[in-house]
């Protein structure tokens, strides 16, 4: 079972009866307003679910009321945990109303993408404009999805040895004198220190063959 389908089967599963679990509302600090307010939300959720439940939309538009009514006191997660849903479900309808909110251009992609597909969308490490470019694509598919937000890969340097150079690669030379270019005053005289001693130890292998 893929994972949007794990999510709805779980929403399902939360209303079962076709009623919420009983919140506490006495044991925080909100106003009757606030609690019929929620309550609204509440009947307005389990009857858009029963009705539509495809329709993500409406779903993830009453969550996010009701987070921004109970999220001053603290409540909210106590609130979905006592209706039976989990952190992770309420994240992803969480995350697909502010990946709206933040592209509204695109609600219909938004909404007919997978779970996965929202969550690497809205991860905090994609910009804007990579979202508005993968959600201007016909792609959908979570692996297509990275494939098009991973960075470039960098060209492998390979080392091309010389002609006669058999047992010694001279690159690396160049690479020790671009290396002594960006050294500080006093970092040079530590490295002709030890080049000093490399050199030495060199000598002794020549006199030694």
């Amino acid at each position: 079972m893929s994972n949007e389908n794990n999510v709805m089967k779980a929403f399902e599963d939360a209303i079962a009866g076709s009623q919420l679990r009983k919140f506490d509302f006495g044991s925080y600090e909100i106003s009757d307003d606030e609690k019929q307010k929620v309550e609204e939300q509440e009947a307005k959720l389990l009857n858009t679910f029963r009705k539509y439940k495809n329709n993500l939309f409406d779903i993830c538009s009453s969550l996010a009321e009701i987070e921004k009514l109970l999220k001053p006191s603290g409540s909210f997660m106590a609130w979905y945990e006592s209706a039976g849903f989990t952190k992770d479900m309420i994240s992803v309808f969480l995350k697909r109303w502010d990946l709206y909110l933040w592209v509204p251009d695109y609600k219909d992609k938004i909404f007919s993408l997978s779970d996965q597909a929202i969550k690497v969308l809205s991860h905090n490490s994609v910009g804007l404009e990579d979202v508005k470019a993968i959600l201007s694509t016909d792609v959908s598919k979570v692996k297509e999805i990275k494939e098009l937000l991973a960075p470039p890969k960098k060209e492998e340097i390979i080392e091309i040895k010389v002609e006669g150079q058999r047992y010694f690669n001279f690159n690396k030379i160049k690479k020790m004198e671009k290396r002594a270019k960006k050294l500080k005053e006093e970092e040079k005289i530590e490295y002709k220190k030890e080049l000093t001693e490399y050199i030495n130890s060199l000598q002794k292998l020549m006199e030694e063959l």
